[in-house]
């Protein structure tokens, strides 16, 4: 196989847009396609974008809306997260935070090599990983006991790439595979790679560091409109992410606990919850590859021509078409590369 087919083998932080980690194009698509599982669409999608590659393990269900599947090109086995089903509105985003990814509760990571520092991950990053370990494919294998078999003894490498809320349980559940692996007494693979595109963050500084010290081949790839990579970090600043003529956030209403108030104030709000909740847990959420790997996209601040009337359904049109996963893959140029399920 040519290395443009092995995700995350580049050992360097890019700068220069051609020099990225090589495979990131393939490692988004493979992100994308993982959406096809909604129309059962993701064999032969997979075929049609990327032939060399063939789906290995796919589960017979989700499981409260996760979803994963493993890919292979006789090389190396990744396996691709799905990402929330998040329809871009004012209601579907505080219901994300506050359920679907629960910010504001925090738990104990225990597939920790230092339990001392006190690694934590949210509520909701907790559930969703659950929920991809208990998934099985046909024969009853999950995840973990595929690779285990056909993978990890092997040195095969082996990526984990996810787009949204698969970019952030990607993030996890990598972890979560590491810590496995070494448990059971073996090596981790030459290459050993995490890709993670437009993915929110829901862990501290103690999960953070032992992440970007336990896994180097890792890459972070945010687009500098989109909400939700800042989203726990910098919620007061989205109120102030679109420049004019898009529509300003501090100018637009919506209603948040019954009372009328602005889309900034609104931000604000949710801010200082979390907040709260950090000071409660004594532990605020930050970055995973805040020292290399962490790539931003769209830094000319393309924005999308908005079809909604309404100011704050204008805003979150804009908001789902920074974050669509086919604008990462043309801010990563890959032309050609859109994934449309087949």
């Amino acid at each position: 196989m040519q290395n443009q087919t092995i995700i995350g083998s580049n050992l360097t932080t890019p700068v220069n847009p051609v020099e990225r980690a090589i495979g990131d194009v393939i490692a988004m698509q493979l992100a994308g396609i993982a959406y096809c599982s909604l129309t059962n669409n993701v064999a032969s999608t997979l075929k049609y974008y990327l032939p060399d590659w063939q789906v290995v393990w796919s589960p017979t269900q989700a499981i409260n809306g996760n979803w994963a599947f493993i890919a292979y090109n006789g090389v190396q086995y990744v396996i691709a997260i799905r990402g929330s089903i998040l329809q871009f509105s004012w209601a579907a985003f505080d219901n994300w935070f506050e359920q679907d990814f629960n910010l504001l509760e925090q738990t104990s990571w225990n597939y920790t090599d230092d339990p001392g520092a006190n690694p934590m991950i949210s509520r909701g990053a907790s559930d969703g990983l659950n929920d991809l370990i208990q998934l099985t494919d046909a024969n009853g294998d999950t995840i973990l006991g595929y690779l285990m078999t056909n993978a990890v003894p092997h040195n095969k490498f082996i990526g984990t790439v996810g787009h949204s809320l698969g970019g952030n349980l990607a993030t996890v559940y990598s972890m979560y595979l590491r810590y496995q692996i070494l448990q059971a007494g073996f090596q981790l693979p030459t290459i050993f790679s995490v890709l993670t595109f437009a993915a929110p963050t829901s862990w501290n500084l103690a999960f953070a560091n032992e992440f970007d010290s336990s896994l180097t081949n890792t890459w972070r790839y945010y687009g500098m409109l989109d909400i939700v990579p800042f989203s726990a970090c910098d919620i007061i600043g989205l109120g102030n992410l679109y420049p004019p003529p898009a529509p300003a956030a501090q100018s637009i209403y919506t209603t948040y606990k019954g009372t009328r108030i602005t889309l900034a104030e609104a931000f604000d709000l949710i801010q200082a919850v979390i907040t709260a909740s950090e000071i409660y847990y004594d532990s605020a959420y930050f970055p995973v590859n805040s020292q290399r790997g962490a790539i931003p996209l769209n830094t000319a601040g393309q924005e999308y021509k908005m079809t909604y009337t309404d100011p704050l359904a204008r805003w979150f049109e804009q908001a789902g078409q920074q974050h669509d996963h086919n604008h990462y893959l043309d801010w990563l140029g890959g032309t050609g590369a859109e994934v449309v399920c087949r």
